[in-house]
């Protein structure tokens, strides 16, 4: 959930770093293995029109840093113009390419996306292109502690101190009392609300996932007052119920045709063993 428009950077190696930091922190939500995003060479040498790569994942970044004080006008044609001369020099690259994503401090901009999506399909590229503005980086941004606490301390809220409370007892054989299964079923929970979020993120729609009218008929299913009051006699098909949104949400489907899975089995979980 979005909280604050971060401020952009203004320092182009620390938004490189940041991009960098930013696009594994994603990767190791979206996938099963780290992909080992990296930046490509050093000031000075010829970078071929991409800051950062993933060899592993096939996928290029190319970072721009752009003068805010300039004319919205002015800013969208320069990073036109940055496009297309940074798309001819990765045709020079020695490794295979699916996916070619432009980053800039600027704003996320209707322009800018309509014109990415022009030029794949006129110019065939053999690779997916995509624009992602600075309100897309500062969404992603604020689902990660880490690239927070290291790029924008000042907007980490500190903890409040709560006054105790009395724990309120849950009734017999709730779900809540049975920890490992209680933390499983979380698990699941989540991974299907993040997956229907990159969902609505990758079609490009501004969608959010309604976590409220979710719960409301995950709760309605089970007659409970919340996760924690399901009978724990309902937990394999909750299980079950679960894993099924998971795998026919768009990325599941993917990972189960490329023979990926979705999620640890319960039994994994409660040895650690969380994909």
């Amino acid at each position: 959930m979005t909280l604050y428009q971060l401020p952009p950077l203004k320092d182009e190696k620390k938004f490189e770093e940041l991009i960098c930091d930013l696009i594994n922190e994603i990767q190791k939500i979206d996938d099963f293995e780290n992909t080992e995003f990296q930046n490509f060479g050093v000031k000075g040498q010829k970078q071929k029109g991409i800051d950062i790569f993933s060899a592993k994942n096939k996928t290029v970044i190319q970072c721009k840093l752009k003068d805010l004080r300039k004319k919205d006008d002015l800013i969208r044609k320069s990073i036109v113009e940055d496009i297309h001369s940074d798309l001819k020099k990765a045709f020079d690259l020695q490794f295979e390419i699916k996916r070619f994503i432009f980053v800039s401090t600027f704003r996320d901009d209707a322009d800018l996306q309509e014109f990415v999506t022009a030029l794949t399909q006129e110019a065939k590229l053999p690779f997916v292109l995509e624009y992602w503005g600075w309100d897309t980086i500062s969404k992603y941004a604020q689902e990660s502690d880490h690239v927070m606490r290291r790029y924008f301390p000042k907007y980490v809220p500190k903890p409040l101190k709560s006054p105790k409370r009395q724990a309120v007892a849950l009734p017999e054989g709730a779900l809540g009392g049975d920890l490992h299964k209680k933390n499983y079923i979380a698990y699941l929970n989540k991974r299907y609300g993040d997956w229907k979020q990159f969902q609505f993120d990758h079609a490009g729609k501004g969608e959010k996932f309604n976590w409220a009218s979710y719960n409301k008929s995950l709760m309605n299913r089970y007659h409970a007052a919340g996760l924690n009051y399901i009978p724990v006699q309902h937990f394999d098909d909750l299980v079950k119920y679960l894993s099924a949104k998971i795998d026919g949400t768009i990325f599941g489907k993917s990972q189960i045709s490329k023979n990926k899975r979705n999620y640890s089995t319960y039994e994994e979980h409660v040895q650690g063993l969380i994909s």
